[in-house]
């Protein structure tokens, strides 16, 4: 079984960083951040034409957290894509937050069959979606 990670280590602060490599090119953009509500993590994926989009919404200890790629790798025909929560840069309004996210990842060859969804904070990583990628999307 051969596991390859493929991205790591991006950080989005309120703009888009994008990474590369032989295979795919990543993407992720801070869309909305506010004060939570009752709004529990979350991500939907769907294919369009040769990128996989995932939108997600992650809970942060406060609005202004910085999200980080942590990781983006495969095996087979399964994706596993890790979102983080980073330390805000400077002051922040002091509430739970949310943040609204579209991560792209953009493939040279052939998508993956199912994607694999995880948010990760200070002491825990929570799957948040497992979805089949049959050229549509459908919930596995």
């Amino acid at each position: 079984m051969r596991r390859r990670t493929l991205l790591g280590g991006l950080a989005t602060g309120f703009g888009a960083f994008v990474a590369r490599d032989d295979d795919a090119t990543a993407s992720i953009e801070r869309r909305k951040q506010r004060c939570a509500s009752d709004e529990d993590d979350a991500a939907t994926a769907r294919i369009d034409g040769g990128t996989l989009v995932l939108e997600g919404l992650i809970r942060t200890p406060t609005p202004c957290h910085v999200l980080v790629l942590e990781s983006v790798s495969y095996e087979r025909d399964a994706l596993e894509v890790t979102v983080g929560v980073d330390e805000p840069d400077g002051f922040c309004v002091q509430c739970l937050g949310v943040v609204e996210y579209v991560l792209e990842i953009e493939f040279d060859g052939r998508v993956p069959d199912c994607v694999a969804v995880f948010h990760e904070r200070r002491d825990e990583t929570v799957r948040v979606a497992r979805e089949r990628l049959d050229g549509g999307t459908g919930r596995e």
